[in-house]
């Protein structure tokens, strides 16, 4: 068992330069590098009522005049569903195409979808095609490759869920409850070489306490990340004392990058909310970007101020971080007391 990391109150930050990549998307959620150095982009989509269908896959190709620069991005699907569930969740929680991970020669989406079903999708077709099929939220996704399977995390059931061609989508296993009896909501895995694991944060549901705090209602740092045997379902806990955790990555020396989404919750949409300007449950441009040594315990802050970040992806020089939850164009505040819209994009990070 090795040891657990805890969070310090105030870990000491090493901020690297950024630099936003692409602006003007429409909730950007998993990234993926391909071989050529082009990006695969999911979206969600917008949000909006009046465009139900408005999630997308995009591919970003290097800039050949501007090193770090990507050109415009090309759209290669769309059409997808896109769910606003601020209704609901009174929040900024945009559900869609959520994923895109490659491995064993091709590359998958994962997509939520609640009226036609949840799925992954094979993009080596045009348009993509259903490979598997799934209820629920799927989530985050990853391939396997000693077990050559895909395996992805769903926040409503809190489970690690195994892909295998021909075969029924199988529970790996069942994520218990934490400390003050909310669900683990998994949000992101990702596969860790050296232990043949995967790492998956776990974002802590709602208590479900205070009827007053709906939409609110977190317990503050109960954040984790968790290693997951899928061979026995054994877990242990590697980080713990996070704020609202959601992306993860490792660097190419094994330590762990995490996204914290924001570092406090207020002002939730609330059925009476007329667009006016709120953070919308999550403090907006209050994420951060987290270095673990795994090896040292040390914990680093390499970036903050981020906007609800969702997703990373390691790169040659950095990492990118996928930016800007909820309703596209609405009002958001912001730290210096201005007034915002709403507008997704994708940061690099350097490292």
């Amino acid at each position: 068992m090795s040891a657990t990391i805890h969070i310090p109150t105030h870990p000491r930050a090493t901020l690297r330069p950024s630099t936003l990549i692409a602006e003007g998307l429409l909730n950007p959620r998993g990234i993926c590098l391909q071989a050529d150095g082009s990006l695969l982009l999911a979206e969600a989509g917008s949000g909006l009522p009046e465009q139900p269908f408005s999630g997308r896959i995009s591919r970003l190709r290097p800039d050949p005049t501007s090193p770090g620069a990507y050109l415009p991005g090309e759209t290669l699907a769309q059409g997808f569903r896109t769910m606003n569930m601020q209704a609901r969740m009174l929040r900024d929680e945009i559900m869609g195409l959520s994923d895109i991970a490659c491995g064993d020669g091709r590359c998958l989406a994962s997509q939520t979808d609640y009226v036609e079903g949840s799925r992954l999708l094979d993009l080596q077709f045009n348009p993509p095609e259903p490979v598997f099929h799934s209820r629920g939220n799927l989530n985050a996704l990853c391939f396997h490759p000693s077990r050559r399977s895909w395996l992805a995390v769903k926040p409503d059931s809190n489970q690690l869920v195994e892909f295998v061609d021909d075969q029924q989508e199988r529970v790996l296993a069942q994520l218990p409850e934490l400390e003050q009896g909310q669900e683990a909501v998994p949000v992101t895995l990702v596969y860790e070489p050296d232990t043949d694991a995967v790492l998956i944060s776990l974002f802590s549901g709602e208590l479900h306490g205070d009827p007053l705090r709906k939409g609110i209602d977190f317990a503050d740092r109960a954040g984790q990340v968790i290693r997951v045997w899928p061979a026995d379902g054994r877990i242990e806990v590697v980080v713990q004392g996070l704020q609202l955790p959601t992306g993860l990555a490792l660097d190419r020396s094994g330590n762990l990058l995490v996204l914290e989404l924001c570092d406090s919750v207020q002002q939730p949409l609330t059925p009476d909310w007329q667009g006016e300007a709120r953070h919308g449950g999550f403090t907006r441009f209050s994420g951060r970007l987290l270095h673990c040594n795994l090896q040292t315990e040390q914990v680093t802050v390499l970036a903050q101020g981020l906007d609800t970040p969702s997703n990373l992806c390691l790169v040659r020089d950095g990492v990118l971080v996928s930016e800007g939850m909820g309703l596209l164009g609405r009002a958001l505040p912001t730290a210096g007391g201005e007034v915002v819209p709403l507008a997704g994009r994708v940061r690099w990070v350097g490292l």
